[in-house]
């Protein structure tokens, strides 16, 4: 939008709340100026969004009269989520890029979890820097990413000097821990995906399937198709 002060454009954010017949009931506009939104999710009543130019801004906004939304909190951190992701209860998964807070440079990849128990006063609960890494299919496609709070697994693939696949589980006391850094091998366009079943940990790519054991992560096998 133009703005007269400045006499320049600039770029803001907006939330809509639509109807069932895709009409505006409620909107807050003129968000976060020169930023962008990175990630979005809703729980129940409550939405949250990344915007990011330095800083990582997490705005929380209730929703629970649609014709009056309102920002009830922000965080702002060095970096930003590219995707967010419910694990259990009052907390939100957050994997994205780490930053310098002064140049907005990144420095590699970062696993957050936000405590959101309070949605009026969100804190960053623990971080886990991947350096070096650059990119992950996480940012690209949901599908990417295996999140399973039950189990307490968070995984994967990150590319460094190479595809990796990382593995992690998260303690309210101790924070993030990292259980498997592995090479991913196969090549395909849809990317790599994870899965289990029992206790048994699957990384696919392309014509390359392999298998972990769940808890020590050692290799079990592999095929190659």
């Amino acid at each position: 939008v133009w703005d007269e002060k400045k006499d320049e454009n600039v770029t803001t954010n907006a939330v809509y709340v639509l109807d069932e017949e895709l009409d505006v009931l409620g909107s807050i506009e003129g968000l976060a100026e020169d930023e962008r939104v990175y990630s979005a999710r809703f729980f129940g009543d409550v939405g949250y969004f990344v915007t990011f130019r330095e800083t990582d801004p997490l705005f929380s906004v209730d929703l629970s009269d649609p014709e009056n939304p309102r920002i009830v909190g922000s965080l702002k951190i060095p970096g930003f989520s590219e995707y967010l992701h419910p694990y259990g209860e009052g907390k939100l998964l957050g994997i994205g890029m780490d930053a310098d807070e002064k140049t907005g440079v990144t420095n590699g990849m970062k696993v957050s979890m936000f405590d959101i128990s309070d949605p009026t006063n969100v804190k960053e609960a623990d971080t886990f820097l991947i350096k070096k890494a650059y990119h992950s299919d996480v940012f690209n496609d949901y599908r990417a990413v295996l999140v399973s709070a039950e189990r307490n697994l968070i995984g994967f693939s990150g590319y460094a000097e190479r595809e990796m696949y990382y593995v992690f589980s998260y303690d309210d006391a101790t924070g993030f821990s990292q259980l498997m850094a592995e090479d991913v091998n196969g090549r395909s366009w849809m990317g790599t995906r994870g899965l289990y079943i029992g206790d048994t940990l699957y990384v696919v790519n392309g014509n390359a399937l392999e298998s972990y054991r769940i808890g020590t992560f050692e290799k079990i096998d592999d095929l190659l198709l």
